[in-house]
């Protein structure tokens, strides 16, 4: 099983690897954890959740200040 990894570059490939590599942690870990309430797991799981948010909102904002032009105003 892939294991997710914490942080990293602010890059394309870097994104898309961190979300291959979430979609199978969530796949096998997190269904487990809920399926098991394992609240200490659990607990482990939603820090790993908070990570991969706050990774891809900082690349979002990368992708916001280096490619302005392709912002649409109304979203």
């Amino acid at each position: 099983m892939n294991e997710y990894q914490i942080g990293g570059g602010l890059r394309l490939l870097t994104a898309v690897e961190k979300t291959d590599a979430f979609a199978d942690f969530l796949k096998t870990r997190m269904v487990r954890a809920l399926e098991t309430e394992d609240p200490t797991e659990l607990h482990y799981l939603l820090a790993q959740l908070d990570d991969y948010y706050s990774y891809m909102w900082r690349y979002y904002k990368k992708l916001a200040q280096a490619r302005s032009e392709r912002m649409d105003p109304g979203v």
